[in-house]
């Protein structure tokens, strides 16, 4: 569920500025392609676009939470338990 909300929270965000940012800039009527309108209403194109932002900002936000992991989370590696009784021989070592 945490890595959900490290997801989908800051993701949302994102889109709800960039909706924001971008239609304050642009009409959503004046919006065409090859001469063709692309919305019939306002909200069809303000939802239209956050949900693509939105799934570009959780998309920009996995590849953030992939990278952040150690080497030892993504492989899965656990280095053998090492018990210091077992060599006697071997000099103290300071443990911190």
């Amino acid at each position: 569920m945490r890595q959900a909300i490290l997801l989908f929270w800051p993701s949302f965000i994102i889109a709800a500025l960039a909706t924001a940012l971008f239609f304050s800039i642009f009409d959503p009527q004046e919006l065409t392609l090859h001469g063709a309108q692309l919305f019939a209403d306002k909200l069809s194109a303000y939802s239209v676009f956050f949900l693509i932002a939105w799934g570009f900002g959780a998309l920009n936000t996995s590849i953030v939470l992939l990278l952040e992991k150690s080497a030892r989370q993504i492989n899965g590696f656990q280095p053998p338990r090492v018990d210091p009784d077992a060599y006697p021989d071997d000099p103290p070592q300071l443990r911190p």
